[in-house]
Order: structure tokens, then sequence, then C-alpha cells
């Protein structure tokens, strides 16, 4: 002990070499303390901080854990904790500004009360959050969507497949490309949160479930959450989000498992569900299938309400209404979910745009592979195209469930994409400028029209044949070429004047063609 206590003396003595003198200080200070800086996170990517807490009683997950968030601009979130075992709890939260954050927490139990912390949040390339405004989808404050649910499809055709497995699967991976890729999704729908292995799901693995098998509404299978969290933070890093129905019917209703309204245990999953994936930009809240037989109009405004106070992001709100579900959209909910087995005729879908006030969701999961609905691919390609040209409403075709047929599959991806594309790619216009406008085809049948007149308007014709078009709102030359749904090809460009009706006559009857007419 001696000679060490010797050993430093001289060490100090030599100080005012700058050699020893930083030697000195790495002893006795740690690198990172030397040189810390706050971490950094990617503007809309997910932030991760952590509290080790051992003074706790009961179940962990009802003890409540804020942290307030400060903007560099001083504005201020507030995010719930949550319980991730081992006496640890964490929080995830998406910062929306460049520049320096600071948090604190606050909680009635002192081990996670008062802890505070700092981080440098920097641009990431990704796009702001899916947001309703008015009575369409929008990126950001400006920016027009047209968002596509789809519920990924793993190889061996399993529906719990994508939710059940690790992000480094290389069917999860597959399935990540072919829905941003193939399909151009901008939500993907892993079907109903709670599931319990009873009734259809009774197969279904432990890493597939959110709650621990038998403890359903009390302890939460972490693995899956944090498989969960995984992917969606591939599907982020793809500008892609999540559809999320916390509900399902029949075997799956909450009210089996104690989850009765607003009961302790109802309050935990939503906090919990709140915690643990408000932090990503393009998502959807729901409440569930067929929810009007378990759940009063009283607890469906009750659940918008809630989620709107407690999600520091406000993500769009609604319950599923119409079809077989019932219930009823949210007094406050800020987009529309309506369910429907068929597919809905264009008066069908004229009709609900124009009763909103808030954009609308087809969130029924049409699906190919089940004879509910009797869909094929066909009739999931002219969804695309009546859905995208009534106010670019969100639409959820579903290929996971039922016998997987790959060459299916590989089809119908190929038909939504191409129109995805489409509206991604080739508009002129934003989509928010564009409005359903049918009384400007003066002669063409099964014929559908959205336009900014005088700008750009764009037909969609199931059987091909003459159109007629009304372009007299201003004497302008005007481009036009014809679209093919089934392969994406271009054919028959030309030019014609505005100022009058023009007549256009598609490149084969009987098929499906897209006219784009457009002003430079």
């Amino acid at each position: 002990m001696w000679k060490m206590k010797r050993r430093f003396e001289l060490l100090v003595m030599r100080m005012h070499r700058p050699k020893y003198f930083f030697l000195l200080l790495i002893l006795i200070f740690p690198i990172n303390t030397l040189f810390s800086q706050p971490q950094e996170i990617g503007k809309w990517k997910r932030f991760e901080a952590k509290f080790e807490n051992t003074v706790w009683k009961g179940n962990p997950n009802d003890i409540v854990m804020n942290v307030i968030f400060t903007a560099p601009s001083g504005k201020t979130f507030n995010q719930f904790g949550f319980y991730a075992g081992k006496n640890t709890w964490k929080v995830f939260f998406m910062p929306d500004e460049t520049g320096k954050w600071s948090y604190r927490t606050k909680s009635s139990v002192p081990g996670l009360n008062g802890s505070k912390g700092a981080f440098q949040c920097i641009e990431s390339g990704l796009e702001p959050p899916l947001a309703a405004s008015g009575k369409q989808w929008k990126i950001g404050s400006e920016k027009g969507n047209f968002p596509v649910i789809w519920s990924p499809v793993v190889e061996d055709g399993k529906q719990w497949g994508f939710r059940g497995r690790d992000i480094s699967d290389s069917m999860v991976q597959k399935a990540l490309v072919f829905a941003d890729e193939e399909i151009g999704a901008r939500l993907l729908g892993i079907g109903e949160l709670l599931v319990v292995p009873v009734g259809w799901a009774k197969d279904w693995p432990q890493s597939a479930l959110p709650y621990v098998r038998g403890k359903e509404g009390d302890e939460f299978y972490q693995p899956f959450w944090d498989k969960l969290n995984a992917k969606l933070d591939a599907a982020r890093d793809r500008n892609m989000g999540a559809y999320i129905m916390l509900y399902g019917d029949d075997e799956m209703r909450p009210d089996r498992y104690g989850l009765t309204p607003r009961s302790d245990q109802e309050l935990r999953f939503f906090r919990y569900v709140v915690a643990r994936l408000a932090c990503y930009p393009h998502l959807l809240w729901d409440t569930g299938i067929d929810i009007g037989e378990y759940r009063k109009t009283e607890w469906i405004n009750w659940f918008a309400n809630w989620f709107l106070s407690h999600d520091p992001w406000e993500h769009p709100v609604s319950s599923r209404s119409g079809g077989g579900s019932g219930g009823s959209m949210p007094e406050n909910g800020t987009y529309f979910s309506t369910g429907g087995a068929s597919l809905p005729l264009r008066t069908q879908l004229l009709e609900q745009y124009s009763n909103t006030k808030v954009p609308l969701a087809q969130t029924d999961h049409w699906r190919p592979f089940i004879s509910r609905g009797n869909w094929n691919n066909t009739k999931i390609r002219i969804a695309m195209w009546r859905c995208g040209l009534t106010g670019a409403m969100a639409l959820y075709p579903d290929y996971s469930q039922g016998t997987l047929k790959n060459e299916v599959l590989e089809e119908g991806g190929k038909f939504i994409g191409i129109a995805t594309a489409f509206f991604r790619n080739k508009l002129h216009s934003d989509l928010l400028k564009l409005q359903p406008h049918d009384e400007l085809i003066t002669e063409g049948g099964n014929a559908i029209l959205t336009a900014n007149p005088g700008t750009e308007y764009i037909v969609y014709d199931e059987d091909g044949g003459n159109l007629t078009i009304d372009l007299i709102t201003k004497e302008n030359l005007y481009f036009y070429y014809w679209y093919n749904p089934r392969t994406g090809e271009t054919v028959l460009s030309g030019k014609v004047k505005g100022g009058v009706k023009q007549y256009f006559f598609s490149p084969a009857t009987g098929e499906d063609w897209v006219l784009h007419i457009y002003r430079k």
C-alpha cells in the first residue's frame, strides 16, 4: 500500500510534463467523462433511456413513470416509461426537432423520480409522420399520401410468422423488403395486438403472444415486444409504420381475459402500448374487430380521448365501424375506420368521403385466400384505384390469412405496387389538390375521375373503350398518356388542347386502363 502511495506522489510531482498530466487525468476520471457528448439520435428515430430501481411492490407494470422531454424550441412532451424486467424501467421517445433535448422523470416511486438526461437530435433523412388533416392523409404538414396497409407475409404462410419471428430471420427480412419495394406499403398490419392461444390461435407459439400464457392482462411477454420494436425500427427506416388494432372478437374478446372496460388490466395494457409504440412516425390506433358487440359508444369515445391525451404525438385514432363491425366513429376520432367485406362501389366510397370530415381508412382485411368477400387479384387492383381516386383513402389488402399461394401473392403484390408507384411518382399535382370529379366524364361507362381542374386529370376506366373528358376549364395545352395498371407500362402518349371536351380511346377494350392528363 505504501509503495502505491509513493508512486502516485511521484506522478503528481511530474504533472508539469504534458504526457504525465494527461495520464493522471485518465487515472482519476474515466475517458468518457473527459470527452462525454450527449448521445446522438436521428430525427423521427427511437431514443431509449433506462432507469434502475429495486424499491417496488406489486405488479411492476402498475408503477407509472412519466418522462417529460423538452425540445430545443422549448416544447414539452410527456411519455410513459415501462417496466423492462430485471428491476429496470425504460422510455422510448421520437424527437421531431434537431438540437439538444433534455428530459426528467416523474414518478411516485422515489427511485424513478427526478432522473435527468439529454441527447442531441440530428437529421436522419426520414419522412415526417403520417397525419390526418382535413379529409386527406398527409406526410408532415404539406404532402398528401395514399397509405396502403399491408400484413407482411412469410414464406411458410404462418399467420403468426412475421409477428412471432426475430428481425434477423430471413423470412422477416424478405417480408419487409416485399412490403416496401414491391407493395409500397405505408403501414404494416400485424393483426390485433391482444391474441391468446385459443380458437384460431390455439397453435400460436409464445413468441407471437403479447402476454405470458395464462397471465393475460397481468404479465407482458417482453421478448415479443422487444422483437416487435426491432421490426418496427426496421420498418421505420424504410419509411413504413404500423396500423395497430388492439382487440379482436369472439375468442379474443378482451373481457374474457380481465381487460374489462377501464379496468386496471385495460389501463395497464394501454399504457404499455403507448410506451412501446408511440415512438414511431407512421402509426394508426384502432379499437377492435366487431367492437360494438362488447363495448358501448361511451367507451369508444373514451378510448379515442384517452389515446389523444396520453400519446405525446397524438397519432391518428379511430374505432372500426361499418360492415359487420358495429360500433361507431368516436366523437373526437381523427380518422374514420370503416369495415365491409366486399369491394365497395364508387358510389359507396363517394358517399363515405362526402359524409366525413376526416380521412378514411378501409380497415377491413380484403383477403384473396379466404372466401369472405370473394376477393381476387382483379378486385384488389380495382379497389386500389377506386380508393386512390376517392380522396386517396387508406385500404388494407391482406394475403397473410388462408392458404398461401405464392403466384397469387406475387401477382397481387405487383398490381398494388404499380398503383402506389403511380401515386408517389407520376403526379404533377399534390394528392391534396386532387378531388373526385366524375361529372367531368361526359361519355364512357365504368370510369371514374379525380382532378385538379385545369392542371391535372386522372381517369380509371375499368373496361376500356371510349371516353370524353371535359377540359373546358382552361384553354391550355395538355399532355396525356395511358398507364397499364396490370404492367405499369406507359403507352399511347400525346397532346390535346383544353377549352373543349376531348375524346380519348383506350389502348384495348375489355381491360382496365388509367388515363393521365396534365399540364406542364
